[in-house]
């Protein structure tokens, strides 16, 4: 009897201790299969083993490790109720003393098959179905099969890179015109993306005359072949011709430059010939006796239309800019280079009308103005009085009449009884008042998109 009461008496001072040492739990586990949750360093949890639960004495940091098996990728982690969709984190340090939950779930790798080309001009591939969104251990019940196929019988399959060691390339040394399979034969296992590139090379020499071009009466115009393709031969010899057109002399027709003075107006078109085999190309130069005739020709007649975005206010505009009396026709701006060739990178709509600042899917985006002008008039107008003062008018302040007639005075504002009650002229500067009329005055003191910086003088007081 006594004994009993002792072990009582034991065990009831004993409680408080216990109770007091399981101070907070983690509950963790994968709730799904391709991985496992280890706490610590205790034998790692799948998800047969179900939902553990630990339970601790002190507020020690425990490491929980996520880990997908190969093939695998972590689909999302619950951390005490909070969803995470990160496939790299691994590792979750938890502490109590509240009770902590780390539950992983896991998802097969996805991998895809695919080819490109390296050179577009020397040959396509031609990619067979089912060979995207597959993931790891994906067999094949059939055959897949990659095709290179050169563009003439000028070019080669020269190269096909990353062929896993299971695929197959037919034939292995191709002749020149001869298309190229790669098979991933049937049976085939998925366990990694495979991107395959083939890389065409020219045999003989290609000829590439260059882009079609404009010019203006009594301008030499160039003619220029040096984008052609040697091939692995190289290029032994260039032959320029005059296929149509007002009668030219050409000058150094044998070599990659040829030039011309445009005498007539008139559509011209020229062949070049290159040895060895024979490759030939044409191009063609349109020549206008104004810049009006030839925008209006190339661009205006087609674009009249509202449906189709150049409209006559916008021809206006250019016709009375300083653009226009420099020859800068509409390809120079929205192409970037007066090829001669169709605009487009860069469309009505597509152009800020205050900042002048371009965001178009085919050209990317950027400040319409610096596709020829030089960058710093951004940085120069940014640190001028004029940002101030122009707020959220930006470049427009200035160039009221927009990017098609950007022609800015500066005596519109700096001038006596001017509309934003500036002082002039001002304090201690009183020979401004004699310089009116020509914002050019102005810029043989100062530069033009800050003004605040002065250029090198030549005829200030």
């Amino acid at each position: 009897m006594f004994k009993r009461i002792l072990m009582v008496m034991l065990v009831s001072c004993f409680l408080p201790v216990l109770a007091h040492a399981a101070m907070w739990s983690l509950n963790a586990g994968a709730r799904s299969g391709g991985g496992s949750v280890q706490v610590d360093n205790a034998t790692p949890l799948t998800v047969t083993d179900g939902i553990v639960t630990t339970y601790y004495s002190s507020n020690i940091p425990v490491t929980v490790t996520v880990r997908p098996n190969t093939g695998y990728v972590i689909s999302q982690v619950n951390y005490n109720g909070t969803t995470i969709y990160s496939p790299t984190q691994t590792t979750y340090t938890v502490n109590g003393p509240s009770s902590q939950n780390v539950y992983a779930w896991f998802s097969l790798q996805s991998f895809g098959l695919r080819a490109t080309v390296t050179d577009g001009t020397g040959g396509t591939v031609s990619s067979p179905s089912g060979v995207t969104g597959l993931t790891y251990g994906t067999v094949f019940s059939t055959p897949k099969v990659f095709t290179f196929t050169p563009s003439s019988s000028s070019y080669a399959v020269s190269s096909i890179t990353g062929i896993p060691a299971e695929a197959v390339q037919n034939p292995a040394t191709p002749l020149a015109g001869q298309s190229v399979t790669v098979t991933f034969p049937a049976g085939y296992t998925v366990t990694s993306s495979v991107a395959l590139s083939g890389t065409f090379t020219a045999q003989i020499p290609i000829a590439n005359a260059g882009n079609p071009q404009t010019a203006f009466m009594n301008s030499t115009v160039v003619l220029d072949g040096s984008s052609s393709v040697p091939g692995v031969s190289g290029i032994s010899s260039y032959q320029w011709s005059q296929v149509s057109g007002p009668a030219v002399t050409l000058l150094n027709a044998n070599s990659v430059q040829a030039s011309f003075i445009a005498e007539s107006p008139g559509t011209y078109s020229f062949s070049l010939t290159l040895m060895p085999g024979g490759s030939t190309s044409t191009t063609a130069v349109s020549v206008f006796d104004s810049y009006a005739v030839a925008a209006r020709s190339q661009c205006y007649n087609c674009h009249i239309a509202a449906s189709v975005g150049v409209t006559s206010n916008v021809f206006g505009n250019w016709s009375s800019s300083g653009h226009k009396s420099k020859g800068v026709l509409c390809a120079r701006c929205h192409v970037g280079a007066d090829t001669g060739g169709h605009p487009g990178r860069i469309v009505s709509g597509s152009v800020s009308p205050i900042t002048f600042d371009f965001n178009y899917a085919s050209a990317g985006s950027g400040n319409f103005c610096v596709t020829c002008h030089t960058p710093s008039i951004l940085t120069d107008f940014a640190a001028s009085k004029h940002s101030i003062r122009a707020g959220a008018a930006s470049c427009s302040f200035c160039h009221v009449q927009g990017v098609h007639n950007p022609k800015a005075a500066c005596t519109e504002c700096h001038k006596i009884d001017n509309a934003y009650g500036l002082v002039w002229p001002p304090a201690g500067l009183t020979f401004h008042s004699s310089f009116t009329g020509s914002e050019n005055v102005c810029k043989v003191c100062h530069t033009t998109h800050n003004p605040k910086v002065l250029s090198i003088k030549t005829s200030c007081p």
